[in-house]
C-alpha cells in the first residue's frame, strides 16, 4: 500500500532542533488511523520494545512506572505473566512468543545459564523476533542492531582481555564468526558492511560521543535503505526509527536532563561492562 499523503506530509528531522514536530506517542496515534491491518500489524511489532520495558519493569517491581507508548497495559501484563507462569501453552494470542520464553526464564533465574544481562537477554529475544518479520526492511533493522551490539561486545571483551563467546547472541553469520574467527576483523570485513564503522566507534573514549555516533550509523542506513521506496510502509517505519531517536536525546535538553544524561551514561557503562567471573 502506498502512502502519499501521509509521507508527504512528514516534517523534516533535524537531530540540531530542541524541540519535536510531535512525539513518538502521537505519531502512533496518527498511524493507528491510517495504516492498514497488515501495517499496522508491522508497526505494533515496532512498538514491542516499550512493552519489553514494561514486562522487565514489572517483573521486577509490579509498581514501576510504566511507558505509555507501549501496547499493553499494567493489567494486561499482568495477566499475561500469570498466565505464562500457570500454563504450559498460554491460549492468550496476544502474547509475543518471546514473552513466554523470557517470562519463564527470569521466573526460573536463568540469567546465569544465558550468561547475558537481563536487558540483553530480552533484547536479544526480540531481535530474533523481529528477524522472523514478514518484512525485509524490519528484519534487515533487527540484523544491523544485532550486529552492532554483538561487534561492540566483542571488541570490548578483546580489550579487557575477556572471553567474549559467553556474550555474542544470535545464531547469523556474524555471530558466527564473532564465535569462531581469531583474525583481527574476525573474519567480518567482507561480511558486515558497516564493520570498521563500527570498529571505529568503539574507539571513542567518550560513551555519550560514541551512542551518537552509532545512531548516526544506524540514521545513514535507514537513508540508503529506503531511498528508492517513496512512499510505502518502509518510508514510515524509517521515519518511526529516526523519530525514537530523536525523542531519546532531546530528552536530554529538557530541564531534567542533566538526571536523564547521567541515566543514559550509566546505562551505557552497564551495557559494555564484562563480568570476568562468568567465562
Amino acid at each position: 500500500m502506498q502512502y502519499y499523503a501521509l509521507i508527504s506530509g512528514l516534517p523534516d528531522l533535524s537531530f540540531d532542533d530542541v524541540k519535536m514536530p510531535y512525539t513518538v506517542e502521537d505519531f502512533k496515534l496518527q498511524l493507528n488511523e491510517i495504516l492498514s491491518d497488515a501495517d499496522k500489524k508491522l508497526m505494533n511489532d515496532l512498538f514491542l520494545k516499550y512493552d519489553n520495558d514494561n514486562l522487565l519493569a514489572f517483573l521486577r517491581n509490579k509498581d514501576a512506572t510504566f511507558d505509555a507508548k507501549g501496547a499493553f497495559s499494567r493489567e494486561e501484563i499482568a495477566e499475561m505473566v500469570q498466565e505464562i507462569r500457570e500454563v504450559e501453552h498460554p491460549l492468550n494470542k496476544k502474547i509475543p512468543p518471546y514473552f513466554k520464553t523470557f517470562v519463564s526464564d527470569f521466573t526460573t533465574g536463568n540469567e546465569a545459564l544465558h550468561k547475558m544481562f537481563w536487558e540483553d537477554q530480552l533484547a536479544s529475544l526480540y531481535y530474533d523476533y523481529l528477524g522472523n518479520s514478514k518484512n525485509k526492511f524490519i528484519r534487515d533493522w533487527a540484523a544491523l542492531n544485532l550486529n552492532i551490539n554483538n561487534v561492540l561486545i566483542a571488541l570490548t571483551c578483546r580489550r579487557n582481555g575477556t572471553a567474549h563467546l559467553p556474550y555474542i547472541v544470535g545464531n547469523n553469520e556474524v555471530a558466527e564468526n564473532l564465535r569462531t574467527s581469531n583474525a583481527r576483523d574476525f573474519g567480518l570485513t567482507d561480511i558486515f558492511e558497516q564493520f570498521d564503522q563500527v570498529r571505529r566507534i568503539d574507539e571513542e573514549p567518550d560513551l555519550m560521543e560514541k551512542e551518537h555516533k552509532i545512531d548516526h550509523l544506524r540514521r545513514t542506513w535507514i537513508d540508503d535503505e529506503i531511498f528508492f521506496n517513496y512512499f510505502t510502509i518502509e518510508r514510515v517505519i524509517g521515519y518511526l526509527f529516526k523519530l525514537q531517536m530523536m525523542e531519546r536525546w532531546i530528552g536530554l535538553r529538557e530541564d531534567s536532563g542533566k538526571q536523564k544524561f547521567e541515566d543514559i551514561v550509566t546505562a551505557l557503562r552497564s551495557s559494555f561492562k564484562i563480568d570476568k567471573n562468568i567465562e
